[in-house]
């Protein structure tokens, strides 16, 4: 988002991904596939969230904000398709509510985040790092596990205080309503290409030409999506202990954990991040390049919460994996993985205020790479297991496309 957007009239229409044009999907496939969209998303002018309606009663009227079935333009996706199954406004985002989210967008975000929430605004070919494209239904920084959606006090905290090290800046000064109106219709965006994604994958996996999209197929898709954006809100990580007291022994074991934890091999033993590190591409298709903690510019927050979150449970969309689970094999409790995190916290907030690793926690790391650098040299014994590469996120192969694989890159 930028500070002093540009007020403009709102598009015509949300523009499809181009994903569309290099798959070289049927005319009616595309087609139908816009038909959908329009249904449960409107378009710019006319914004909507709509969901299934419940069936009810064969003598029940319509519901307020409802569509009766109809008969569609000629070409579109036909009787049995768009208009199969009537839809309602989801409770809470009503269409004059949409519309003032979409004003504030507008005014406020499509400058860097485009109309379509594609993070292709006028100004983003000069951001770096570039806006964030909300239509993978992925953001990176929240207080959920990882490949969960954002609480919506991740999405407030974010307007609120901005993203530290990148362009986009706090509005801290929006009024409540603009800044709930907003968020609402971000989500919306969201949703809309989360459902884009899924038509689209529907038609390369599972339709031939002569095929229509089932309708109940895709009611499926928006209502099991809505349905991760509700669990969300369930969904936060709360610490498995609470955060000692720091001390200069906390930040010692933390060091020597950022080295044991291999969090070394990305961010360098100096914690400043390795730009030649292969770590491989986020899921938007851009290479990945760990964080130079010496900076302090977490983008997701320096609170030891925020920090403890990240390490936890990783960063969504990235190659940065969970952490989370404990060293079965050493012996080692969800407890006391949870107290090596805190550990961790503790020296990354001291590398944060000494604009680097004091001396006496890099002689830490330092000799604990001396000591792991032979067992890594030396042949693996007999039944001995590999490490396996960081898992792949499973968003990434519907983010980066229908046809891409996810991006996978080392544990870092």
């Amino acid at each position: 988002m930028i500070a002093a957007g540009c007020s403009r009239l709102p598009d015509a229409a949300y523009t499809l991904r181009t994903d569309v044009e290099k798959l070289e999907l049927p005319e009616k496939h595309v087609r139908q596939i816009s038909d959908y969209l329009a249904a449960y998303h409107g378009a710019p002018a006319s914004p909507r969230r709509a969901l299934p309606q419940a069936p009810a009663e064969e003598d029940a009227s319509p519901a307020a904000g409802a569509d009766e079935a109809s008969e569609p333009a000629d070409g579109g996706a036909g009787k049995a398709g768009v208009d199969a199954i009537p839809r309602d406004d989801k409770p809470g985002y009503d269409r004059l509510h949409l519309a003032h989210g979409r004003d504030v967008y507008l005014r406020q975000c499509a400058g860097c985040h485009g109309t379509s929430g594609d993070g292709k605004g006028p100004a983003a070919a000069h951001l770096v790092p570039p806006p964030r494209d909300y239509r993978n239904g992925v953001f990176k920084f929240t207080s959920t596990p990882r490949g969960s959606k954002p609480r919506r006090d991740d999405l407030r905290r974010i307007l609120v205080y901005g993203a530290k090290g990148t362009s986009m800046p706090a509005f801290r000064f929006l009024p409540d309503e603009e800044r709930e109106a907003v968020i609402d219709y971000v989500q919306s965006l969201s949703a809309r290409g989360e459902l884009e994604i899924a038509l689209i994958r529907e038609a390369t996996d599972e339709l031939v030409e002569e095929d229509d999209f089932d309708p109940e197929r895709v009611a499926e898709f928006v209502t099991d999506i809505d349905r991760s954006w509700a669990r969300a809100e369930d969904e936060m990580v709360r610490p498995v202990t609470v955060n000692p007291a720091r001390t200069p022994e906390t930040v010692r074991d933390g060091a020597l954990a950022f080295a044991e934890m291999s969090c070394v091999k990305c961010h360098n033993r100096d914690a400043a991040g390795s730009k030649s590190a292969d770590v491989g591409q986020d899921i938007w298709g851009r290479t990945a390049y760990p964080a130079n903690l010496a900076m302090g510019m977490l983008h997701g927050g320096r609170r030891p919460e925020d920090i403890y979150r990240r390490v936890y449970s990783g960063i969504n969309g990235t190659p940065m994996p969970a952490s989370k689970d404990p060293n079965s094999a050493a012996g080692e409790t969800a407890e006391a993985r949870s107290e090596r995190i805190w550990h961790l916290v503790h020296f990354v907030t001291a590398v944060i205020e000494n604009n680097g690793i004091p001396a006496a926690e890099q002689e830490v790391i330092d000799e604990a790479m001396r000591k792991a650098a032979p067992a890594a040299a030396a042949p693996a014994s007999d039944g001995a297991a590999a490490r396996s590469p960081a898992p792949a996120d499973t968003a990434a192969a519907l983010a980066a496309g229908p046809a891409a694989a996810p991006a996978t890159g080392p544990r870092p």
